[in-house]
């Protein structure tokens, strides 16, 4: 005979089940909601990494679109990542993967590990290719230094820059800054922080990240990585 301590009645089938049970056995009542809330947390997360890339303006028409609803439109997200250059897709996803292991990790000696193992990732993810082709992004810096070149830094993604060096003295083995009277630094007249652009150029090989990265510590280079990088054309 059941002791009704032990048992209630599920509101959904009615049929009986222990009362420590987190659901239903017969139809599932109690554990669904929780899944849905996963799922459409989930989904929001990927479609602003996703947006952040494409703008603001998208973003904001496509919060007033969803405004009152938690479903996130699968088509959203894939269209979003469709418009990356393939190259640029793999490079982001490898650094973003190695991002949340990184901040997850216990110690420095798993730090250490999981950059050498980025490293691996980050060359695979380029196909061991220096060169980078039609990326898009945002100019996030435009400035000059004393002798008037270009110092520029464009957002591929989130927490994820290509920059020029900011000083000539950094600048003399890469050549990185933009010289006056190129044709790029006459594109880049026309343009203004914010601007989402279209860009070209050559990375420099490096040891520990694979392609050479400006951050001072690896907590920096692992989670906001700035990649030094020779641009060969900058377009809006």
């Amino acid at each position: 005979m059941k002791s009704d301590s032990l048992w209630k009645t599920c509101e959904d089938c009615g049929k009986q089940f222990p009362v420590k049970a987190k659901s239903c056995p017969q139809c599932g009542k109690g554990g669904r909601r929780f899944t849905k809330l996963k799922w459409f947390g989930g989904g929001f997360v990927v479609l602003m990494i996703a947006t952040a890339i494409f703008g603001s303006g998208e973003s904001e028409k496509g919060a007033a679109a969803g405004n009152g609803t938690n479903a996130v439109p699968a088509s959203a997200v894939k269209s979003a990542a469709s418009l990356l250059p393939e190259q640029q897709a793999s490079f982001i996803a490898a650094i973003s993967d190695y991002k949340t292991r990184f901040e997850s990790s216990g110690n420095e000696l798993q730090q250490s590990v999981l950059r050498d193992e980025r490293r691996m990732a980050i060359l695979k993810a380029v196909d061991g290719q220096l060169r980078a082709e039609g990326w898009l992004g945002t100019l996030r810096k435009l400035e000059t230094n004393s002798d008037g070149n270009a110092i520029v830094i464009v957002r591929v993604a989130p927490n994820i820059d290509l920059a020029t060096w900011n000083n000539a003295m950094s600048d003399i083995l890469h050549s990185t800054l933009i010289e006056k009277g190129t044709p790029i630094y006459a594109a880049l007249v026309n343009m203004s922080v914010g601007d989402k652009v279209k860009v070209s150029g050559n990375f420099i090989r490096a040891e520990a990240d694979g392609l050479f990265e400006q951050s001072i510590t690896i907590r920096g280079a692992m989670t906001a990585p700035e990649f030094l990088f020779k641009f060969t054309d900058i377009s809006k």
